[in-house]
C-alpha cells in the first residue's frame, strides 16, 4: 500500500528476506519466537510508517501470543533478587596475577643480574702475578759454605777454589752471553726514553689488549665512540683481535693495520715509533 519493496525493508532493518517473508505471510513458526518476533514487527512497521505499537499488538493477536505481565515479571525480579545472597569468588584472582608478575620481574632480574656478573668476569684481567726471585749465584753459595763450614785441612782449603771458580767461569759467560742477547720486545720493559703516546679509536665493537712499560692498561672489549691514549716511556705493546675496526695513531700520526676484520694484530711501540718485528701476543 505505501510502495514500499521488501528489498527496501530487508537493507533498511538489517533483516533477512526469508524471516520477513515469513512475518508477511503469518507463518509465525519459522520466526524465533518471544522477543524477537516483536523486534521484527517493530523494525518493521517504523520502516513502512505505521504505529508500531498497534503492529505489535495485531501480530500478538495474529499468532495468539500473550503479552507478558509486566506487573509479574517485576515482582518475580524483585524476589529473585531479595532472596538471592552476594556470591563471592572463592579464588583471589587479582593478587595471584599480581605475585605472579612480581616473582616473573625477580626472576628476571636475577638473571639478568647473573648475565652481568658472568659478562664482567670474562674481560676482567687475570690477577698480575710477581715474578719469583732470582736463585742465589753459586759464586755465592759456595762462599757462604766455605766461611760457614771452615776446611779439616790445609789440602781442602787448596781444593776449594777450583769448584768456586769453575762454578764462577759459567755464570760470567751466560752473563756475557745474556747480555749480548737482544731482550725480547714482550716481556722486557725497555729502558724509559722519550715519553710517547699511542691513541686507540674504535670503528667497531673489538677486543683489545695494551700493555704499557710492563703493565696492562686496557684489557677487554671497546667500541665506539670510546678513545683510549695511552702514555709511556719505555714501550707499549697493543694487540687486537679485530684489527679492521680499530685505527691506531702513534704522538697523532696514523699506523695503517694490515689485518681485516676478525683478524688478530699486534704491534710494538717504542719513543721512536712502531718496531719492525712484531712479536707473538703473549
Amino acid at each position: 500500500m505505501r510502495g514500499v519493496s521488501l528489498d527496501e525493508i530487508v537493507k533498511s532493518t538489517k533483516i533477512s528476506r526469508r524471516l520477513l517473508q515469513a512475518l508477511e505471510d503469518e507463518q509465525f513458526d519459522l520466526l524465533p519466537g518471544g522477543i524477537f518476533n516483536k523486534s521484527y514487527v517493530r523494525a518493521y512497521a517504523k520502516c513502512v510508517g505505521i504505529d508500531e505499537e498497534q503492529a505489535v499488538a495485531e501480530y500478538l493477536d495474529a499468532s495468539n501470543e500473550i503479552p507478558p505481565d509486566t506487573r509479574v515479571i517485576a515482582h518475580q525480579h524483585a524476589s529473585i533478587h531479595s532472596d538471592r545472597l552476594p556470591e563471592r569468588s572463592g579464588f583471589p584472582l587479582i593478587p595471584v596475577l599480581v605475585l605472579l608478575v612480581v616473582a616473573a620481574g625477580a626472576v628476571g632480574g636475577w638473571k639478568m643480574y647473573q648475565d652481568k656478573q658472568r659478562e664482567r668476569q670474562r674481560f676482567m684481567p687475570p690477577p698480575a702475578v710477581e715474578p719469583a726471585p732470582p736463585p742465589a749465584s753459586t759464586p755465592a753459595a759456595a762462599t757462604s759454605t766455605t766461611e760457614s763450614n771452615p776446611p779439616a785441612s790445609s789440602q781442602a782449603a787448596e781444593a776449594t777454589p777450583a769448584p768456586v771458580k769453575a762454578a764462577r767461569a759459567p755464570a760470567e759467560s751466560e752473563t756475557s752471553a745474556s747480555s749480548s742477547r737482544p731482550p725480547a720486545a714482550s716481556g722486557t720493559v725497555q729502558v724509559a726514553g722519550s715519553p710517547f703516546e699511542i691513541t686507540v679509536r674504535p670503528k667497531d665493537r673489538a677486543w683489545v689488549s695494551i700493555k704499557a712499560d710492563g703493565n696492562y692498561v686496557v684489557r677487554g672489549v671497546i667500541q665506539p665512540p670510546e678513545v683510549r691514549t695511552i702514555h709511556a716511556t719505555g714501550q707499549i705493546v697493543f694487540y687486537t683481535g679485530n684489527a679492521g675496526a680499530v685505527d691506531v695513531a702513534f704522538d697523532g700520526k696514523n699506523v695503517p693495520l694490515t689485518g681485516g676484520p676478525n683478524a688478530e694484530q699486534t704491534l710494538v711501540f717504542d719513543s721512536r715509533g712502531l718496531l719492525p718485528k712484531v712479536p707473538a701476543h703473549e
